[in-house]
């Protein structure tokens, strides 16, 4: 269903073929693959098509958002075991950045980041908050189609 104008997520998923190197930095945690890490494509895709990173065995490593025009091609969201990208997995992944900067609300603090980027997960999104406004900062297009999702996590637990 599109909202604010924006399209939903294409629930097809794109499975993803990468470069030994990149195999390497992606079992070690790195949050992005670039364009030249990429050996095949399933299909082509649109910005914020769910990505599924498989090794050389078809082994699933990683799961992320895709931008077919950036440099940075997938934004990492998850490693390991495969998961389900769903409101479900928003408000997890919300309510564990939440929970990293609690200690800064009881110290007083009215401004701080609440999400961070790579760092909690959310590559090329971030979300400051300022008193009781929220900033939502978007660097890829890939998170069109998820902004939804993540608002109502937003709007439900800030």
């Amino acid at each position: 269903m599109e909202r604010w104008g924006i399209p939903a997520p294409n629930n097809k998923r794109m499975a993803v073929r990468i470069t030994k190197d990149a195999t390497r930095h992606v079992r070690a945690g790195h949050p992005w693959l670039f364009d030249a890490a990429i050996t095949s494509l399933s299909h082509e895709g649109a910005a914020g098509d769910l990505a599924v990173i498989f090794d050389d065995d078809r082994q699933f490593m990683a799961i992320g958002l895709y931008d077919p025009t950036s440099p940075i091609r997938i934004r990492i969201l998850h490693h390991g075991k495969p998961a389900t990208i769903d409101g479900a997995w928003w408000a997890a992944r919300l309510a564990d950045a939440i929970e990293r900067r609690a200690g800064l609300e009881a110290q007083g603090t009215t401004a701080y980041r609440v999400i961070n980027g790579e760092n909690d997960g959310f590559g090329g999104l971030v979300l400051d908050r300022y008193e009781s406004v929220a900033v939502l900062k978007v660097y890829s297009a890939a998170w069109f189609p998820h902004l939804a999702d993540v608002v109502e996590q937003i709007d439900r637990q800030m």
